[in-house]
């Protein structure tokens, strides 16, 4: 599977990084369509134009814990009891220094929104079919979100 490489803040360096990357990830899934479907009978060229929904994600490892504490004072006919309750959360490092870096625990991969495909063979309704469904097992996208269209030089 292709993999961009995001960055982890929120910074304009980091979030164009995304956009970059994001891009390229469209364009390689663009490039294997286009050979995949270049080898097929009856399609002959193809431009592709995959769209994206959103960028990666990546979901950093955390360590959480968390105490819980009960003190009951009795006096004068009265019971008190306090209880309280700390939580801690960390991100996970690796590497030492100025170099460390979150572990990532999962990836999530974006999400395709839709392909729009021009084939020479792309007038016969056979072939359209064929590249819908292609399309539609690949990616698991409904057949809504998939234009096959005829192309012209």
């Amino acid at each position: 599977m292709l993999s961009p490489t995001p960055g982890y803040a929120d910074t304009s360096e980091n979030t164009q990084t995304v956009s970059q990357d994001a891009a390229a990830y469209e364009k390689k899934l663009e490039l294997r369509v286009k050979e995949l479907l270049r080898n097929v009978s009856g399609v002959g060229e193809v431009d592709v134009m995959i769209v994206l929904k959103s960028s990666s994600e990546k979901v950093i490892q955390v360590d959480n814990s968390s105490s819980k504490s009960v003190t009951t004072e009795k006096g004068n006919g009265m019971d008190r009891s306090v209880e309280t309750m700390d939580q801690e959360h960390s991100t996970v490092l690796t590497g030492s220094g100025s170099g460390q870096e979150p572990i990532v625990s999962k990836e999530v991969y974006p999400e395709i929104e839709g392909i729009v495909i021009s084939a020479d063979g792309g007038g016969s309704a056979s072939v359209q079919a064929e590249i819908s469904g292609a399309m539609e097992a690949l990616f698991g996208l409904p057949a809504h979100k998939i234009k096959v269209l005829k192309r012209v030089e």
